[in-house]
């Protein structure tokens, strides 16, 4: 009995290590056929996301803002030019580009950037007619297409709309996002008959647009052709280590009509291009700022300008101070007022005796981020001026925020000063409250006695234009300048 029982057992305990071996295999198996389930239907995931992906390149549309993008927009220009053939109506390319775009994205960050292309998107959308296609080409560039036009000046209209739109503050990250916009327009078939001929001009007018300021737009002129190859040629020269050799410094005394002394020289970069003749630096100076070298060509100005300013002082030719303009991209360089401090260091200058004169314009939308640098530059001596006020740019009550010693009244003004009695009060006005805050005032452009006497009357003394002085060179102030200051003065 005892002996069939413990075979009993033995069979049970056989019985069940079978089942279950059995069924970790079994186990093993369903275990094996999932995973291969689950790898197969992972593959097929990524190849429905491969063909929608697919499918959109192809039907043309843009990951980002749902655009129709490059592909798609050329044949929708071919369309338009077909149509436009046979209507005998006119239609427009607009290149559009969202300006300060690599700030945004490196500030903020990629994604900030999407949002503000999508609401953009949205925004132009919302502008255009059905019959009109907006298109989204790369980056922060778009191009649309409006069709069925009677004639070019309803353009402009559109235009204004899309300034309108975009110029609305970008709500993102938590912030209000301003941005600038500029275009170009070509129309069809003035600008161009084909379709890559369009893009090129209206690229062109973008181009053009940039350098008249932010929020402007420019029609394609068939004259912008030869003014693309001649920036085009400036650029490429700007780059070339051997430019310093056509560089040429003028310099323009400014004068005290009380004491009948010179004041300041102010130092003007002039370019001596083999080609275009002399250029003065308003000429190249958007140009310089885009090249990538307007801080060793800044550099170079400063040290050669303040050489030659000390070689005047030691000589007798006593001027009080030297004034040079100084761009955005200079001031925003973490290391310029270190290098400005050793130049003048190394020439022996004291740093009292210079004058870095800044644009109305940089004050207005990037003064938090020169802010610093203005600091460190007033600490080590150096003043700092306001160049072209009056331009409406700065509110008068509003001098008070921004830390500058000198004044520079734009010669727009000075021009219309005896020509009504507005502009002579607006120049009045500016004389009386810089005069309240301690700042001095420097009317440039004052080119006729009867500008002299007004200023004179009004309280402004300083002053700097043709009456006294044309800019000279430098071998030339010894033996002009002193006359012809101390004659008018």
């Amino acid at each position: 009995m005892v002996i069939n029982t413990g075979i009993f057992l033995i069979g049970a305990l056989i019985i069940i290590l079978l089942g279950s071996y059995l069924y970790s295999r079994q186990f093993s198996r369903m275990k094996r056929q999932l995973f291969l389930t689950e790898n197969m239907l992972a593959q097929e995931k990524n190849k429905e996301i491969e063909l929608e992906n697919t499918l959109k390149n192809t039907a043309g549309i843009d990951d980002v803002t749902g655009l129709p993008n490059r592909h798609i927009f050329i044949d929708r220009l071919n369309q338009a030019i077909n149509q436009s053939e046979r209507s005998e109506m006119i239609f427009a390319i607009i290149f559009l580009s969202l300006d300060g775009f690599k700030i945004i994205n490196e500030a903020l960050g990629l994604s900030a950037g999407d949002e503000i292309l999508k609401e953009a998107a949205s925004r132009m959308q919302t502008v255009i007619r059905k019959i009109d296609t907006a298109s989204r080409i790369g980056g922060n560039e778009f191009v649309l297409i409006l069709t069925q036009l009677t004639k070019p000046e309803s353009v402009i209209f559109m235009v204004q709309r899309f300034l309108t739109a975009l110029t609305q503050p970008f709500y993102v990250c938590n912030q209000d996002i301003f941005i600038t916009v500029s275009i170009g327009i070509a129309v069809y078939p003035a600008d161009g008959k084909e379709g890559d001929e369009l893009l090129k001009n209206a690229d062109n007018a973008l181009n053009q647009a940039k350098l008249t300021g932010p929020n402007s737009f420019q029609f394609y002129q068939k004259e912008m052709y030869h003014l693309s190859r001649r920036e085009l040629t400036l650029t490429t020269d700007l780059r070339n280590s051997a430019i310093y050799n056509d560089f040429i410094i003028y310099y323009q005394p400014s004068v005290n009509i009380e004491t009948k002394q010179i004041l300041t020289m102010e130092a003007m970069l002039h370019w001596q291009h083999p080609e275009f003749g002399l250029l003065k630096y308003d000429d190249f100076s958007k140009l310089l700022e885009n090249s990538g070298h307007v801080i060793p060509i800044g550099d170079w100005l400063l040290r050669t300008a303040c050489q030659q300013f000390l070689i005047w002082k030691k000589a007798g030719l006593n001027p009080q101070s030297l004034m040079i303009k100084v761009s955005i991209k200079q001031l925003e360089n973490p290391h310029f007022t270190y290098n400005l401090s050793q130049i003048l260091k190394e020439i022996g200058l004291n740093p009292t005796a210079l004058i870095l004169e800044i644009s109305e314009l940089i004050l207005v939308g990037k003064l938090n981020l020169i802010e610093k640098s203005l600091q460190i530059l007033k600490k080590q001596g150096i003043q700092v001026g306001m160049s072209e006020f009056g331009t409406g740019k700065i509110a008068l009550q509003d001098l008070r925020h921004f830390s500058i010693d000198f004044l520079r009244i734009a010669s727009s003004l000075i021009k219309e000063v005896g020509q009504n009695e507005e502009t002579r009060a607006i120049v009045q006005m500016i004389v009386g409250l810089a005069n309240t805050l301690g700042l001095r005032v420097l009317a440039e452009g004052v080119d006729t006695e009867a500008q002299k006497q007004i200023l004179c009357e009004l309280g402004c003394f300083i002053m700097q234009g043709e009456l006294f002085s044309q800019p000279l060179l430098p071998e030339n102030f010894t033996e002009l300048v002193e006359q012809a200051v101390i004659q008018h003065a």
